[in-house]
C-alpha cells in the first residue's frame, strides 16, 4: 500500500532528479567578470557592428489561434517565461570594443495589441512590419510580442525574437513552456517548473573555456580541411544593385518524393538531409562545372546534456567540402557527400567562427564573398503555440533579408501544404533568371532520384578553357586623391602603407577593424560606408571607387514629394536638417535603420554627410505634405519646430497624428512645457505650472494631443529637452544670436559680459543661476531609443546643468577675449531656466561620451 508519505517522498525525489537533469546552477561572483558571448552570438553582434543590421537575424514565431483566448493569461505566461529564462532578458553592451552579456531584472513583458480582419492586407502588413522591425542589441529587449485580434475568437500571436537569443530547438521549448504556463494562468497558478532553467551565460562560458583550452585537434582538422577552399562563384550574369535582399522561389514535387528520397538514403546509408545536400552539390556541379566548393549546413549543440532544456542560441555551421572530381552519377556523388558529412560531424562542436578567424583572409574572396555562401537543409515542421481551448495553425512570415547568397531546401508535406522544393537567393548576388533555372534543375534532380530506377548520371557544363564562367566586373578608376585618402586610413589603422591594391585582410585587417576603417572613410568622404563594405571592397582602389560613386549619388539627390513605396521599418524624421533632427538621422543611419527625412528644398544640403535617407519635400505649415510623409512609415520622430509660431506647431502635430498608424511616435518637446515650477529640483513626472511661455504652452498642447491619441501602451514617447548644443549650423546660430547671443556678442566685442539676472527662486530659496543642456548626439541616442522602446509618457533628456558664471568664463577664454565677466546689477528670473531637471529614465543613453562635455562642445561650436 502506497501512503501519502511515500507519494510525497517520490515527488521530492522527482523534483531533485529534474533539477540535476537541468544541470547545476553555478552562482557567479563579481570576480568572474561579465559573461562573454558564445561564438555564434558574437558573429551576430559583429554583423550588427559591421552594418548588417535590420531584420536579418529576426526570428518571427506566429500562430493563429481560433477559439476562446485570454490575453491577460497569455501576458502572465509570457512574463513568467522571460523571468525564468535569462537569455530572453539579456542585452549586449560592449566595453573597449568587446561585447558581454548583461542580464536585466525581471519585468512585465508588454503585449502590443492591434485589430485587423483575418486575411486582409492590413493584417499582413501589421505582422510583416512587426517581424521586420530591428532590435537594438546594446540595450534590448530581444523579444517583442504582438497580438492581432481578427474576431472575438480569432487571434494571431506573433513573438519576434532576435536570433542571438533563440534557435529552432529553443522555439520548441518556448512553445511547450508557454502552453503549460498559459494553462496554469487560466487556473490561477504561475506554472513555474520545479527545477531552475539552465543559464545561457554558463553555456557561453563553457564554450569559450573549451575553445581556449587544449582541444586544438578539431580546429586543426578544419584548418587543414578548408585549406585552399574558395567561395563558389555563383552562375549566371552578376546582377546590379545592393546585396542582402532575399527572394524565394518554390516548385511543387510529386507526392511521395520525400519518402522516395529516404529510400534512396537507406540504400546508401544516408539520411534524408544528406540526400538533399548531395542534390544541392549535384545541381551546382552541373550548373558551374566546379568540382571543389563548400556548402554550409546548420548543426546543433543540443546533443550535449547542458543544452537540453536551454533557451538560447546553440547552433554551429558545418562547412562540407567533398571531393567531386570525376563523380559520374548521383550515387557516386552521394557516397562522397555522406562520408564528408560524417567526418565533419566528428568535429561539429568546433565553433565555425574560430575556424574563420584561423583562416583569415582565405575566408573571403576578393569581392568580399564569404567561404560559406551556399546552404542546404530539410526544415522541420513549423512550431506552433498550442494553447488550451484553441485550434492552432502556424503562420508563415516571409523574410526580406538573405543570410546566404543561395539556399536549397526540401519542405515535406504538412497539413494542407504539399511537398515542394525551395530556392532562396540574394538578389544582389544571383539574377532571377538564373535562380529559376537552378530551382528547375534542383526539382528535376530530386524527382528523378526519388522515382526513377538506376543511377542518375551527372551532366556537367564545361566552361571553355580560358573563358571565365562569369565576367569579372572591372573596378572603376578612382581619382588619385581618393585612393590616397583611403590608403592613409588603411595605413593609420593597419600600421603599414598598403598601396592602391593592398588587400585589407592580407595587411592584418579583421572584422572589428573594418568597423573603424568604415567610420573614418564615412567622415572623410561624406558617403555611407559600412564595415561590410570594407570587407567587400578590400583594396584602397576598390573602396575609393565605391565611395566616389556613393558621393556622386548623394550629391544628385533632390527631395521630392512623398510617394507610396516605403521600405519596411522606415522611420520618418521631421526637421532632418535642424540641429536635433540631423543628429537623429546620423544615429538612425549608424544603426542601419531605413529613414525618410522631411526637408524643405532650400535646406536639403544640410542633411548630414554619410546619411542615406529618402528625402521628401514638406513644411510644418503644409499639412498635406506632413500627412503624405507619414503615410506608410513604421515610426515617426517629430523633431521639427517653428519656435515662433505656436499655432503652426500645434496644427503640424494634428496633421501627423491624422496620418499615424500603429507604431512608435516620438515627439521632441522642451522642458519649457513644465512652465515655472515652484521647486528648484524638477522630477520627470512633475506637473506643469504657470506661467508658461507661448512656446512652452504649444509644446505642452502637442504632448497632450499625442498621448491622448496613442492611449496607454500606444507607443508614444515625449522627450523633453533643454538647450541643445552640438556641431551644426543651426545650433551654432542659436549660440551666436539666440538665448545666449547677448553673452556671445559681448565677449566677441571685448566689452563686459553681464550675466543673466539672479535671485532666489521662491519658495525654494535656491539662488543658483544657470542652464540645463544636452549634447545633440546624446539627445539623438535617447530619442532613437524611445523609437525602439517607447516609454508611453514623458521623460527628460538633460545632459547636465552649468552655471552662467562658469559658462561665460569659458566662453571668454575660448574666444581669447579681454572681456570681464560681471554679475547682473538687478535680480530677476534668469535666462530661460532657473531649475535643475532630473533625467533618470534615459540616463544610460545620455551618459557622457568623449567630447560630449559642455566645454568640448562649446569649443567645437565656436570653431564652426
Amino acid at each position: 500500500m502506497t501512503t501519502a508519505q511515500d507519494i510525497a517522498r517520490q515527488q521530492e525525489l522527482l523534483r531533485r532528479a529534474r533539477g540535476r537533469a537541468a544541470g547545476p546552477r553555478t552562482e557567479r561572483t563579481a570576480a568572474d567578470g561579465p559573461a562573454p558571448l558564445s561564438h555564434a552570438q558574437h558573429r551576430m553582434w559583429l554583423m550588427e557592428r559591421l552594418g548588417h543590421a535590420g531584420a536579418l537575424y529576426n526570428v518571427p514565431f506566429a500562430t493563429r489561434l481560433r477559439g476562446p483566448f485570454d490575453a491577460e493569461a497569455f501576458g502572465r505566461a509570457l512574463t513568467g517565461l522571460v523571468r525564468r529564462h535569462e537569455v530572453l532578458r539579456t542585452c549586449y553592451p560592449h566595453a573597449d570594443g568587446e561585447p558581454y552579456q548583461k542580464v536585466s531584472p525581471p519585468a512585465p513583458v508588454p503585449v502590443r495589441t492591434a485589430t485587423a480582419p483575418a486575411g486582409t492586407e492590413e493584417a499582413r502588413r501589421l505582422l510583416h512590419d512587426e517581424a521586420a522591425r530591428p532590435f537594438g542589441l546594446a540595450d534590448g529587449p530581444v523579444l517583442r510580442a504582438l497580438l492581432v485580434r481578427h474576431a472575438p475568437e480569432d487571434h494571431t500571436v506573433l513573438l519576434t525574437f532576435h536570433h542571438i537569443a533563440v534557435d529552432g530547438g529553443a522555439l520548441e521549448i518556448v512553445a511547450r513552456e508557454l502552453a503549460d504556463r498559459y494553462r496554469a494562468a487560466l487556473n490561477g497558478r504561475d506554472g513555474d517548473p520545479a527545477h531552475e532553467a539552465p543559464r545561457y551565460t554558463e553555456f557561453a562560458r563553457r564554450e569559450r573555456a573549451a575553445a581556449g583550452g587544449p582541444g586544438g585537434a578539431g580546429l586543426a582538422y578544419w584548418t587543414e580541411r578548408l585549406a585552399g577552399a574558395r567561395p563558389l562563384e555563383l552562375p549566371g550574369p552578376a546582377p546590379e544593385g545592393p546585396r542582402g535582399a532575399a527572394r524565394v522561389l518554390t516548385a511543387p514535387l510529386p507526392p511521395g518524393t520525400a519518402d522516395g528520397l529516404r529510400s534512396v538514403g537507406r540504400s546508401h546509408r544516408a539520411t534524408l538531409f544528406t540526400v538533399v545536400l548531395a542534390a544541392a552539390f549535384a545541381t551546382l556541379l552541373e550548373a558551374t562545372g566546379e568540382e571543389d566548393f563548400v556548402i554550409g549546413c546548420a548543426s546543433s549543440h543540443r546533443d550535449r546534456a547542458e543544452a537540453r532544456g536551454l533557451v538560447g542560441l546553440c547552433v554551429n555551421t558545418l562547412a562540407v567540402r567533398p571531393d567531386l572530381t570525376g563523380a559520374g552519377d548521383f550515387p557516386a556523388l552521394l557516397g562522397r557527400v555522406r562520408d564528408e558529412v560524417l567526418r565533419a560531424q566528428q568535429h561539429r562542436h568546433v565553433p565555425f567562427d574560430a575556424v574563420v578567424e584561423r583562416l583569415g583572409a582565405a575566408a573571403r574572396d576578393g569581392a568580399g564573398n564569404p567561404l560559406v555562401g551556399v546552404t542546404a537543409d530539410v526544415p522541420g515542421r513549423p512550431v506552433v503555440l498550442d494553447l488550451d481551448g484553441t485550434a492552432a495553425t502556424a503562420v508563415e512570415i516571409p523574410s526580406d533579408t538573405a543570410k546566404f547568397g543561395l539556399g536549397f531546401f526540401l519542405e515535406e508535406a504538412s497539413g494542407d501544404a504539399p511537398e515542394r522544393c525551395v530556392v532562396q537567393y540574394d538578389t544582389g548576388r544571383l539574377s532571377g533568371e538564373t535562380a529559376r533555372e537552378l530551382l528547375a534543375a534542383f526539382a528535376e534532380l530530386l524527382t528523378t532520384v526519388a522515382t526513377a530506377p538506376g543511377a542518375r548520371p551527372l551532366v556537367v557544363r564545361r566552361t571553355p578553357a580560358g573563358a571565365p564562367a562569369r565576367p569579372e566586373s572591372p573596378v572603376p578608376e578612382a581619382a588619385t586623391a581618393s585612393v590616397r585618402a583611403v590608403e592613409a586610413v588603411f595605413a593609420d589603422l593597419l600600421g603599414q602603407r598598403p598601396g592602391p591594391d593592398g588587400d585589407f585582410f592580407l595587411l592584418g585587417g579583421h572584422s572589428l577593424l573594418a568597423v573603424r576603417v568604415a567610420e573614418r572613410l564615412r567622415e572623410h568622404f561624406g558617403a555611407p560606408f559600412t564595415g561590410l563594405d570594407v570587407l567587400e571592397h578590400r583594396t584602397p582602389r576598390a573602396a575609393a571607387a565605391a565611395l566616389e560613386e556613393r558621393a556622386r549619388q548623394r550629391a544628385a539627390r533632390r527631395p521630392g514629394r512623398a510617394g507610396t513605396a516605403v521600405r519596411a521599418g522606415t522611420t520618418l524624421v521631421t526637421g532632418g536638417t535642424g540641429g536635433v533632427g540631423a543628429f537623429v538621422l546620423r544615429e538612425l543611419a549608424a544603426r542601419g535603420r531605413p529613414v525618410r527625412a522631411l526637408v524643405r528644398p532650400e535646406s536639403a544640403h544640410l542633411v548630414p554627410e554619410g546619411v542615406d535617407a529618402e528625402l521628401v519635400e514638406g513644411d510644418l505649415a503644409d499639412a498635406e505634405s506632413l500627412r503624405a510623409a507619414a503615410g506608410g512609415v513604421s515610426a515617426v520622430i517629430h523633431a521639427a519646430c517653428t519656435f515662433t509660431s505656436p499655432e503652426v506647431d500645434v496644427a503640424a502635430m494634428r496633421a501627423l497624428l491624422s496620418a499615424r498608424r500603429e507604431g512608435p511616435f516620438v515627439f521632441v518637446s522642451s522642458v519649457d512645457a513644465y512652465g515655472m515650477p515652484s521647486v528648484a529640483d524638477v522630477a520627470e513626472d512633475a506637473p506643469s505650472e504657470e506661467p508658461l511661455s507661448s512656446y512652452g504652452r504649444a509644446k505642452l498642447d502637442c504632448e497632450r494631443m499625442l498621448l491622448a491619441a496613442a492611449g496607454p501602451r500606444g507607443g508614444a514617447s515625449v522627450v523633453r529637452a533643454p538647450i541643445v548644443w552640438g556641431a551644426h549650423p543651426r545650433l551654432r546660430d542659436q549660440l551666436r544670436w539666440g538665448a545666449t547671443g547677448a553673452l556671445y556678442q559681448a565677449a566677441r566685442a571685448g566689452g563686459p559680459v553681464v550675466l543673466p539676472p539672479s535671485g532666489a527662486l521662491p519658495p525654494s530659496g535656491d539662488t543658483w543661476s544657470g542652464a540645463p543642456w544636452v549634447h545633440a548626439a546624446a539627445l539623438a541616442r535617447a530619442v532613437v531609443h524611445c523609437a525602439e522602446h517607447p516609454v508611453d509618457g514623458a521623460v527628460n533628456a538633460v545632459g547636465g546643468h552649468v552655471a552662467w558664471s562658469e559658462w561665460a568664463g569659458e566662453l571668454v577664454r575660448l574666444l581669447g577675449s579681454p572681456s570681464a565677466v560681471a554679475p547682473s546689477p538687478e535680480p530677476g528670473p534668469g535666462l530661460l531656466h532657473r531649475h535643475r531637471y532630473r533625467a533618470e529614465a534615459l540616463a544610460g543613453h545620455l551618459a557622457e561620451r568623449p567630447g560630449e562635455d559642455w566645454r568640448s562642445v562649446l569649443a567645437e561650436m565656436l570653431r564652426g
